[in-house]
């Protein structure tokens, strides 16, 4: 019997009935994979202070945390986000293959796993069924503390789970992807021990390699983890709202660099199938940047993007 087979279809008062899915065998590894994720990158992080101070942090240190960080949030943005969850542009197989991989190597979750999330989120944004919203859970309504911690990162413990055969059946119907989706825990330990060599053979000692391993995976893991999850929290709580959405998605300067545009959330929600999130000029979006690389050599296309008349016509309903 399969993980999916032993799982029971269930559903908070008013949704679905297959909408989450319940089942023990589903909750002991959701459990463990979110204190895993929040206790052993905070710790790592911790001591790669704890060395910086005792020995300095070397450019090799700064450049494997800069570079992880990169690719693990393009990989989450460009390939979780707005390939994998939105089909927002098509991809050849090997930039798709290589999206996937970067994604899990961030290690919130599998594939399947964050898709099926993310659908269900923008299926119920700011009401029952939402996963992740800072202003309910379940039908209960929360305070603006309590519902900063649950968005951040206290939904990630106890949520329901996410029915995946009906929010991501394409992943599994994709048998490439579908093998990559299987093998997410060794994308997970790849992007941690790919720094600790690469430290280790660029200084030429198990200092570097150790620093290597601290900054270019877990402290990245720590830096990568939050940043995505501001996007939940930080940005449907402070920001200004353009369009009208149903739902209190908000645009955030402040995020736009180290999310590489996603901050741009309430023009997401506004247009969710475009996979360019920067509808002023002014807006910094380094992931539409990326697709449109990817584009101009053939590797992307039906790159799906709403016209002007479109955004204007958005805009004025706000107004």
């Amino acid at each position: 019997m399969s993980v999916l087979q032993a799982a029971r279809p269930v559903s908070p008062a008013g949704l679905p009935e297959n909408v989450t899915v319940d089942g023990e065998i589903l909750k002991t590894p959701q459990k463990i994979h979110a204190v895993a994720i929040v206790l052993l990158p905070t710790l790592g992080l911790l001591a790669a202070i704890a060395l910086a101070f005792r020995y300095g942090i070397t450019a090799v240190d700064l450049a494997l945390f800069a570079g992880m960080s990169v690719l693990t949030q393009v990989g989450i943005s460009v390939g979780y986000h707005r390939h994998f969850s939105h089909r927002a542009f098509q991809a050849t197989q090997p930039v798709r293959v290589l999206l996937a991989v970067l994604g899990s190597a961030a290690a919130q979750g599998s594939l399947v796993y964050w898709v099926s999330n993310h659908r269900r989120h923008h299926q119920y944004t700011d009401r029952p069924g939402d996963l992740h919203s800072p202003y309910i859970e379940g039908e209960r309504p929360l305070g603006k503390l309590e519902g900063f911690w649950h968005s951040h990162m206290g939904w990630t413990f106890d949520h329901e789970i996410t029915n995946t055969v009906v929010f991501a059946k394409d992943i599994y119907r994709d048998r490439v992807i579908s093998r990559v989706n299987g093998l997410y825990l060794l994308w997970v330990l790849l992007g941690l021990l790919i720094p600790l060599v690469l430290g280790g053979v660029m200084t030429g000692t198990a200092l570097g390699a150790l620093t290597g391993f601290l900054w270019g995976g877990l402290a990245r893991v720590f830096a990568i983890y939050h940043v995505t999850n501001s996007i939940d929290s930080i940005t449907h709580i402070f920001g200004s709202r353009p369009f009208e959405t149903g739902d209190y998605s908000t645009n955030n300067a402040w995020l736009a660099l180290p999310t590489l545009g996603e901050s741009w959330h309430n023009n997401h929600h506004a247009f969710p199938y475009s996979a360019i999130f920067s509808l002023r000029w002014w807006q910094l979006d380094l992931g539409s940047l990326l697709i449109r690389g990817l584009r101009r050599v053939g590797w992307a296309w039906d790159v799906r993007v709403p016209t002007p008349a479109m955004v204007e016509a958005k805009r004025q309903q706000r107004g």
